[in-house]
């Protein structure tokens, strides 16, 4: 069974080079140490078996993408609960749930999310400045030090401690959050 992706416009064309965006995948999970999902296969047995196993994959992945589908096996999870450090073991919110999917689906979304940076940053529209999330070489530090960079600045412009600079500060920062969206 497979789901539809949401209104996949064959009109477009899929690019080649579906085994080089696959390649590429599967080099991330080296670094990644994940527990298998439902079926059972870990993240290392796709790169250990990428050179036997590739060609299928690829496959499979070019003709998901051809017909604009999304096996629904790859989105079946397994459910474990893990127990917070510290939390008494009857008490429901000691554990912390956690779903593991299959690493091919995975895999397949990876192919996808590269795909579409890859066209935003060639073809259009490009991820606003501001943006972070879902872009290369830019982390969750980096707008940290983003707003910390403007916080200061303003900060200090505005007076420093004082109350009143701090209320001034706070009006330029929702100004600024206003014209990120």
């Amino acid at each position: 069974m497979t789901c539809p992706l949401s209104q996949f416009s064959l009109e477009v064309g899929i690019p080649e080079g579906t085994g080089v965006d696959l390649r590429a995948a599967v080099r991330r999970l080296k670094a990644r140490n994940t527990a298998p999902g439902s079926d059972g296969l870990p993240g290392k047995a796709w790169v250990l078996a990428l050179e036997a196993l590739g060609p299928r994959l690829e496959g499979l992945l070019s003709a998901c993408l051809e017909r604009g589908q999304f096996p629904l096996r790859w989105k079946t999870g397994k459910l474990v609960l893990i127990r917070k450090p510290g939390r008494p073991a009857d008490s429901p919110s000691a554990y912390r749930p956690v779903v593991l999917l299959d690493e091919a689906g995975k895999l397949f979304e990876r192919v996808i999310a590269n795909r579409l940076a890859e066209h935003l940053a060639g073809t259009g529209p490009d991820h606003a400045e501001h943006q972070f999330g879902f872009r290369k070489r830019r982390s969750t530090v980096d707008a940290i030090m983003r707003v910390r960079a403007l916080t200061t600045g303003n900060a200090v412009a505005g007076g420093g401690g004082c109350f009143g600079g701090v209320s001034r500060h706070r009006q330029r920062l929702q100004l600024h959050a206003l014209e990120l969206h």
